[in-house]
């Protein structure tokens, strides 16, 4: 995330920005967004020890260890995990630096299309935070729609 939010010049892409590999490589274009549009960049991806520092103890379910466990399911050997692009995950900041995890303003409905400019493994995560306000306090499921392109099946 830390190269997409250099190229794109700011915090939060919008419909029509790629996203970007660490060499500067376009991966994934945010192609439609029927939410609100607020979207985080900033916050790792959430594991056991950032479950322990919350005092939720070892088994707590987290992103990066859903990360892993998908890719091993495919037999990909998972790489280090990636900074995220955490759709509809509310982070604010002030003038201070300081940040609010706030609850989604995103609706039931809302939501993102993400189009594959490369061939990638992408891997989805429904946020399993339950001890802070970003998810409510009551972690949802999403639902996930994979669609080939024309062009993607013609020559795949």
């Amino acid at each position: 995330m830390e190269h997409t939010r250099t190229a794109l010049e700011r915090l939060v892409p919008r419909p029509g920005d790629a996203l970007v590999s660490n060499y500067r490589r376009p991966l994934v274009r945010l192609a439609e967004d029927t939410s609100p549009g607020i979207h985080d960049t900033l916050i790792a991806a959430c594991d056991p020890e950032r479950y322990r520092s919350l005092t939720a103890g070892d088994d707590h379910a987290n992103c990066a260890d859903n990360m892993r466990a998908a890719l091993a399911a495919v037999g990909e050997a998972p790489p280090p995990v990636p900074p995220p692009l955490n759709l509809f995950m509310h982070v604010a900041w002030n003038a201070d630096g300081d940040l609010s995890w706030l609850p989604a303003p995103a609706r039931p409905g809302d939501a993102v299309v993400l189009e594959a400019l490369v061939p990638i493994w992408l891997v989805l995560s429904a946020c399993p935070m339950d001890i802070n306000a970003i998810n409510r306090y009551s972690p949802r499921d999403v639902d996930v729609e994979r669609i080939r392109s024309t062009a993607a099946q013609a020559t795949g």
